[in-house]
């Protein structure tokens, strides 16, 4: 088995894992809520949803190919009861790739509890000491105040805004 293939970094509260077929119904429930995905350019019918499952998977492939460690956007499992709730996790973003972004989405009743953040904190580590990279991107929307507030207790700052496909965008850096 490869590095990419058994992928798993637990944190107190969450199993951050390689997706599974169970993954796809929820995960289709929440880009199909609008509160969710205000923020991007439209909810997800089942195939987009299935299709994001499948590139968030892929990365780890990937990323083992090229980097000093595998990295991806790993399913979010709540260590407690086994629920999925979204994903988090690194790869290399099309806008800028030349760089690491740190990304998430998670269902809206997992918001404001600090998942993200849990999660966000245990990939700067991974990206840090295993994929030994010089630094982390975080793409997030201008009013996003949620996201903004997150990568800010994580560490980043922000470094430049653009807009790409007709969406502007805040992009927050953070050293390592």
């Amino acid at each position: 088995m490869s590095a990419a293939e058994g992928f798993r970094i637990e944190t107190p509260r969450l199993l951050l894992r390689r997706w599974a077929a169970g993954d796809r119904q929820p995960f289709a429930a929440l880009n199909a809520d609008p509160e969710v995905m205000h923020h991007f350019p439209s909810v997800l019918d089942r195939a987009a949803s299935d299709a994001l499952a499948g590139y968030c998977d892929s990365a780890f492939e990937r990323s083992a190919a090229a980097e000093a460690a595998p990295f991806g956007l790993a399913a979010v499992e709540r260590r407690e009861d086994g629920r999925f709730l979204g994903f988090a996790g690194l790869h290399r973003q099309r806008w800028y790739p030349d760089d690491v972004e740190l990304g998430y989405r998670l269902a809206r009743d997992a918001w404001g509890r600090g998942y993200a953040t849990e999660a966000g904190a245990a990939w700067i580590a991974h990206a840090r000491e295993a994929v030994r990279l010089p630094r982390l991107i975080t793409i997030v929307a201008p009013g996003n105040a949620g996201s903004l507030a997150v990568a800010a207790k994580l560490g980043f700052r922000e470094a430049w805004r653009a807009e790409r496909e007709d969406r502007e965008h805040v992009v927050l850096v953070l050293e390592l």
